[in-house]
Parts: structure tokens; sequence; C-alpha cells
């Protein structure tokens, strides 16, 4: 990604459907909000001025087909969790991946299967560290 793109809760919604889904008109993503993260409050009118923000922002690209705009996200999604994951460790953690899983291990909030593809995940990363 050329720039960071800081995206909130309330357009990362927006953001989800699009990479599910797209291109969509703003009431084709209003009708697949899920209504308990957001869509119930919202309108098409709040989808439309999310999308004017994701516009300037050049997160989502807009066209005409058949006299309707239409949306798609213009920047990849592995990119934004990049970005909001290096936010994250940044702010709570100064930076440390391993004091946030630190923090889950000793806070005990990876159970047994968590732990597991944890270490298999550590023991593919030695392999390929050693090809």
């Amino acid at each position: 990604m050329s720039k960071p793109t800081k995206i909130p809760p309330s357009e990362w919604e927006v953001m989800e459907i699009l990479w599910s889904e797209s291109p969509l008109s703003a009431a084709e993503i209003f009708e697949r909000m899920p209504a308990e993260r957001g869509g119930a409050s919202w309108t098409v009118k709040t989808v439309r001025a999310f999308l004017d923000r994701l516009l300037q922002k050049q997160a989502v690209a807009r066209r005409k087909i058949h006299g309707m705009y239409v949306f798609e996200p213009a920047i990849r999604r592995n990119d934004c969790l990049l970005q909001e994951s290096q936010s994250f460790l940044d702010r709570f953690f100064h930076g440390n991946p391993m004091s946030l899983i630190a923090h889950f291990l000793e806070e005990e909030r990876l159970d047994a299967q968590d732990v597991q593809r944890l270490r298999r995940l550590l023991k593919k990363r030695e392999q390929e560290e050693d090809e």
C-alpha cells in the first residue's frame, strides 16, 4: 500500500462488504449491513456518507454502471489489516509482537487449540528460515 489509510470501524463495515462482493451501489451495501453491527441504526444516506469519506481517502473507487454509481475497494484488505495490526502493536505493546503474544498467554486468552496452532506456526517459520 503506497500510503496508509486510516479506516474507522464504521467505514470498516462498508469495506468488509465491498471486499467480499463488489461492485455494489450504496443501496446494495446498505442491504448487506448486518443489523447487529451498526446496520440497524444506519440509513442509505449514512452509507453514502461513509462512501464519500472512503472516496476521499482513495480506499474505494466509484464508477457509473447503467446510470448508477457503484463502488469497489481500491485497497486490499490485507494491506489494511497489516496497518491496523502495526498501529495496535505500536500503541499498546511498543511495537513488540512478542509482548502481545505473551499478554494473551499470561491472561489465558489462548485455549489449547490456539497454543497448538501457535506452535505449528512457529515450527513452520523456523523451517522457512532454515531453507
